[in-house]
């Protein structure tokens, strides 16, 4: 059976500081530079370009819900046999 990948909604950060604190999950579970995960939490709703795994993805959503930013997890298909 091929993997499914999911990418991770944000809708809203509910507080200032969930803007940071979200960025900084991000980061912990994609690797991406704070930097631009910052960038993706200043201009929000958006979803993540990051494909992960279900129980990737899942794990962020509730990270980022225990630091007050609103996300859902969106199944975007799996992966091919290449």
């Amino acid at each position: 059976m091929l993997p499914r990948l999911f990418k991770v909604q944000i809708e809203k950060a509910l507080t200032r500081n969930a803007i940071v604190d979200g960025a900084e999950e991000i980061v912990l579970m994609t690797g991406c530079h704070f930097t631009t995960a910052r960038q993706w939490m200043n201009n929000l709703p958006r979803m993540l370009p990051t494909p992960l795994y279900k129980h990737q993805a899942q794990h962020l959503v509730r990270k980022l819900i225990k630091v007050q930013v609103l996300a859902s997890v969106i199944f975007i298909g799996q992966t091919s046999n290449n």
